[in-house]
């Protein structure tokens, strides 16, 4: 007897789900963690080498190498966005 095939469905993260989960990676932040609020001065976490694997993930999440002026600015979520807005890998809507 053949097996019925389900359909395949595919889920398009938005930038922020994509960013959202490159900071709770790269920071070992909780899953239900909102980290649109995350700073460098208030998280904790957020230390040299958290700096560093934050960087990682998004250059993994969104298939690009940051440049160095770009990991010295990143001190939080938004600028992590400005960047990733800057190198045309973040679109609205």
């Amino acid at each position: 007897m053949p097996r019925s095939t389900l359909p395949e469905y595919t889920v398009e993260l938005t930038p922020d789900d994509r960013l959202q989960s490159a900071f709770r990676r790269g920071l070992a932040l909780p899953k239900n963690f909102d980290a649109s609020s995350a700073q460098a001065d208030h998280t904790r976490t957020w230390d040299s080498v958290g700096h560093l694997q934050l960087v990682v993930a998004i250059e993994d999440e969104f298939g690009i190498r940051l440049e160095p002026a770009d990991v010295v600015e990143l001190k939080s979520y938004l600028d992590a966005e400005a960047i990733l807005k800057r190198r045309g890998r973040w679109t609205d809507g």
